[in-house]
């Protein structure tokens, strides 16, 4: 934080525009620690609160913008990449397509608060054919909300930030780095969990294709994602379509009496 510091003091709102710019394009950089140095600046004198709001807010827009026409263009391949991080990222692409599909002024609204979701949300607005001008107006407001909340705790906590930039700096590593290890450890207990609760034997695709072909009580489930559902041409004929995030919607209508083949990329 102290480097980040002394580049905004040496370089202004610049390193706030290309920080903000970055993040929201999908980097790993803390744009919001940099607004909040800013906005502590902005007490001290040398950053300017309008043009410290104005970087914020432009720099994630125009990642926004980008994202938005790549998803206009490219459709469902933009989204490729964009949760390669996620432990489930067909059900991550899955629960925020639902999510703006049933609110998309408040999913849009709030989605600089919620990481990973600002990244998300732009791409998918370009293929889901949102207006360009409601976008941008609902984005840029956005954009805005988030670079104020940053500037704004500078500014009602600077002094205190800049005094103490050492032992803030020691106690987020400390916290950082237990977080990291409890997630770990999180994860690698749900893995045993499920592991030992659910998991269920492999079926050999000839012998599959033998009982459907004897006409047995066969369900076969196509879980695969929606990116490799899209682009396929071809599948397992009679297959029951259902999204990855939608399946514990529907898990409780498959039948009873059938054996059911999960059938997923």
């Amino acid at each position: 934080m102290r480097i980040l510091l002394d580049l905004i003091r040496s370089h202004g709102s610049l390193v706030v525009l290309v920080a903000a710019f970055l993040e929201n394009l999908g980097l790993p950089i803390p744009a919001l620690a940099a607004l909040i140095l800013a906005g502590c600046l902005v007490v001290e004198g040398p950053t300017s609160l309008p043009g410290a709001l104005a970087a914020g807010t432009c720099g994630a827009l125009a990642a926004d913008m980008l994202w938005f026409f790549l998803g206009k263009w490219q459709g469902r391949a933009a989204l490729h990449y964009l949760c390669k991080l996620s432990l489930n990222p067909d059900s991550c692409v899955g629960r925020t397509e639902r999510l703006f599909r049933s609110r998309s002024t408040v999913t849009i609204l709030t989605s600089k608060l919620i990481p990973g979701l600002n990244t998300l949300v732009p791409p998918l607005a370009g293929i889901l054919k949102m207006p360009l001008w409601r976008y941008a107006l609902l984005d840029t407001t956005a954009s805005f909300l988030w670079a104020s909340l940053g500037v704004g705790l500078g500014l009602a906590f600077g002094a205190g930030i800049l005094s103490g930039l050492q032992s803030i700096q020691q106690a987020l590593a400390w916290l950082l780095g237990g977080l990291v290890v409890l997630y770990v450890l999180v994860k690698l207990y749900q893995r045993h969990y499920l592991i030992k609760h659910y998991s269920v034997p492999k079926v050999d695709p000839a012998h599959l294709y033998e009982q459907i072909s004897a006409g047995k009580p066969v369900l076969v489930v196509d879980l695969r994602s929606e990116d490799a559902y899209v682009r396929s041409d071809a599948g397992i004929p009679g297959a029951t379509r259902i999204p990855p995030a939608e399946f514990d919607h529907h898990a409780h209508l498959l039948p009873r009496d059938k054996d059911i083949v999960l059938y997923c990329t």
